[in-house]
């Protein structure tokens, strides 16, 4: 989420640039949208239950949609965007003179604290305040080569979360066929489900009906045992390689001339469908049926395929994107203001929608299936392109994008275009 120019002053190859990556960062709001619209009406701890497969009819098929093309391949793609962003933003202040690592410095911790505000105060599935934290690790890259952060990319991304998945899934089921020690670790896992389960009922009681200043209690207890137990970990992982990955687009200069490129793009398509569709499909039909709370030689292999399939997808997503776009796809660009103003967007999905179904709101919480859920959230990220429209007609960039720019740079910038 790197803020935008004006690219009427800007050369056509610099324009288009700027154009399809805001248009891509557009796409992927709305894939995080249909993917936080679950967790909107429904406590965060439920995804260690994993998939619902009580659900019925098209409550089902938009369900088992989303958990199979959307889930972890937009965070994907959003944290790609932001690698990349780091090195757009690096490259011009390092080009204007300015002190490029404190400046990206001051912006990761302008970032983090949104991002703990949003957590805390509006919704607890926040990503912000981890790209703030994660960001920092990207200053160690700052002069790294394409392969290099490529490799690492990879390693990161994929390599070493599964590494660490395997050795503590076969260290378990060691443990398990040890007749000592299975009995009381097969008690554990059991009083682990029904801490869980009271924990979700506890939740869905607070958010349905309960006060907004216990919701944010909540909120900071959930936090804390997240970071506690060590269960961003993974997660942590994943999001980091892929900012490298998006740095390595950026240093490669894929980007700053798209025709140049158009090779490049239809390998990624070819081989992130090739690879990214029987994988997801394999996760879609297997990964429903697992459960998180027990891994099983199975569940990782699983969470293996899973992970090819979020980054081939995602890479997949960028080339067809970028290929489209090359082909004069207008719907292609008209994302681009939604992308353009993400941080804003991303911020009012939160803000709408846990009023929306919040007891401290409209009350709405659990009324609604997955299908309507969904619609809702069609329906409001289509609002949210008109407005953006709307608005950068008018103004450089989004409101929160302007605060973020101003606080950056210790001084009030233009606001309006």
């Amino acid at each position: 989420m790197i803020n935008t120019i004006n690219t009427g002053v800007l050369p056509a190859s610099s324009a288009e640039r700027i154009v399809l990556l805001d248009a891509v960062r557009g796409f992927a709001l709305l894939g995080i949208l249909l993917m936080n619209i679950e967790y909107f009406q429904r406590p965060l701890q439920a995804i260690m239950l994993g998939f619902d497969t009580q659900q019925q009819g098209m409550d089902y098929a938009v369900a088992w949609f989303s958990f199979t093309f959307v889930q972890g391949k937009f965070y994907t793609l959003f944290s790609f965007l932001f690698g990349l962003g780091f090195v757009v933003f690096m490259d011009r202040a390092m080009q204007k003179g300015r002190g490029a690592r404190m400046l990206f410095l001051r912006r990761l911790v302008i970032l983090l604290m949104v991002g703990v505000a949003h957590l805390l105060l509006i919704w607890g599935g926040d990503i912000l305040h981890l790209y703030g934290l994660l960001g920092l690790l990207l200053l160690f890259f700052v002069n790294s080569p394409v392969k290099r952060l490529w490799k690492w990319g990879l390693a990161f991304n994929f390599v070493i979360p599964v590494l660490i998945l395997w050795l503590g899934v076969l260290a378990l089921q060691g443990a398990m066929s040890v007749p000592e020690t299975a009995a009381q670790m097969q008690a554990d896992f059991e009083q682990d489900r029904v801490t869980l389960l009271g924990d979700i009922v506890r939740a869905d009681s607070i958010y349905a009906s309960g006060s907004y200043w216990q919701a944010v209690q909540w909120r900071m207890d959930e936090w804390y045992s997240m970071y506690l137990d060590g269960g961003l970990l993974f997660f942590g992982l994943v999001i980091f390689g892929a900012f490298l990955i998006g740095a390595a687009f950026g240093r490669a200069g894929v980007f700053a001339d798209l025709s140049a490129h158009r090779a490049l793009f239809k390998r990624l398509m070819l081989w992130g469908y090739g690879l990214g569709v029987p994988a997801t499909l394999i996760w879609g039909v297997k990964g429903q049926s697992l459960d998180p709370l027990y891994p099983t030689v199975e569940y990782a292999a699983m969470i293996t395929v899973s992970q090819i399939a979020n980054l081939a997808l995602c890479l997949a997503y960028i080339g067809s994107l970028s290929l489209l776009f090359l082909r004069g796809a207008k719907w292609v660009a008209y994302l681009a203001p939604a992308g353009r103003m993400a941080l804003t967007n991303y911020l009012l999905q939160s803000v709408v929608f846990t009023l929306l179904f919040y007891g401290y709101g409209l009350g709405l919480y659990g009324e609604y299936g997955r299908a309507e859920t969904t619609l809702m959230a069609l329906a409001f990220y289509a609002l949210q392109l008109w407005l953006s429209h709307l608005w950068l007609q008018r103004f450089r960039m989004g409101p929160m994008e302007w605060c973020w720019r101003v606080l950056t740079y210790g001084k009030i910038q233009p606001a309006r275009g």
